[in-house]
């Protein structure tokens, strides 16, 4: 099945164009990790956090007003449908308090106390502690690292060439940064979730490319007399409408699931649907072009 056949477009020549505009996403992603503006879920950032149910539909204000006294600097908001009267609070954990679970008790005898006219009908609590948080945050960056050395290493020994394997790896770590900046931008949290979706993505992309490197490497045996950047840039064009249709048959789904999964799917699937996109577009922008660099400075090299 195509869906253009015989494309002929010209993806390398407009390589310089997608550089400059990677460096953008990836540095404001970069500024973004770098000046704390992440904002972690409760498995990272320790505290406890909330679901709490009220009898009729809630009030946020009068809710924010209650538990401020209780716990400032709280994260307030609603869950859910509108109709599930539910809302979400994510407290902050006291260094110095050995009680977990006195945040979570405090902040329902204040809501009890202040807000007593819709009453709380059921909540469910999720603690963790900070050292525990930090540990997870450490796993969750050694889990992303290793996963981009590990493909490195074999797409270079698949390809024979370490430059395949460093353009796929570099092209997944501009992907991670590049989704990890547009969701905080976007106001989601990095969750366990959240992590788990980074490490598919990484996988995602870095099986595109091995696609496009495994059809160039085809046509390296049967179109010696082309330079590399073409040989490359048709290899691109000859597996585009594989590309095409696998990365929209899987988007649709995550959409589907983007918007029918609920709250707690939702920074999961928003983070692969952000990544297919930048996904799709970093094999054929970052990764090919890093190899065709890489071919052409060699062979200036060899003609001096």
């Amino acid at each position: 099945m195509e869906i253009l056949k015989k494309a002929d477009f010209d993806f390398l020549g407009r390589a310089k164009y997608a550089f400059v505009l990677s460096g953008l996403l990836v540095a404001a992603g970069i500024y973004v990790v770098a000046s704390g503006q992440i904002r972690y879920g409760v498995e990272f950032s320790g505290g406890t956090q909330l679901i709490l149910q009220f009898q009729s539909h809630p009030d946020i204000q009068k809710i924010r007003d209650a538990v401020e006294k209780a716990s400032p600097g709280s994260v307030i908001q609603t869950f859910g449908e509108p109709e599930d009267n539910k809302v979400l609070l994510r407290l902050a954990l006291d260094a110095d308090d050995t009680d977990l679970d006195a945040p979570a008790r405090s902040a329902l005898a204040t809501l009890a106390d202040s807000y007593g006219d819709n009453p709380v009908i059921e909540s469910s609590s999720e603690i963790v502690g900070p050292i525990v948080g930090a540990e997870l945050r450490r796993k969750a960056i050694l889990l992303v690292s290793l996963g981009l050395l590990f493909q490195l290493i074999y797409l270079a020994a698949r390809f024979k060439g370490g430059i395949w394997g460093l353009g796929a790896a570099i092209a997944a770590l501009h992907d991670v940064i590049v989704a990890l900046g547009i969701l905080s931008f976007s106001g989601y949290e990095v969750t366990l979730n959240v992590i788990a979706a980074l490490l598919t993505l990484v996988g995602y992309s870095v099986n595109d490319t091995i696609v496009i490197f495994d059809r160039a490497r085809e046509n390296l045996g049967q179109r010696r007399k082309l330079s590399m950047t073409e040989l490359l840039n048709n290899s691109i064009n000859q597996t585009l409408s594989r590309t095409l249709i696998s990365s929209g048959t899987t988007l649709l789904a995550l959409l589907g699931l983007y918007l029918l999964g609920g709250d707690v799917l939702r920074g999961f699937s928003f983070a692969l649907v952000v990544g297919i996109i930048v996904g799709t577009y970093s094999t054929m922008f970052i990764a090919v072009p890093l190899v065709d660099w890489w071919y052409r400075r060699k062979a200036k090299s060899a003609g001096q």
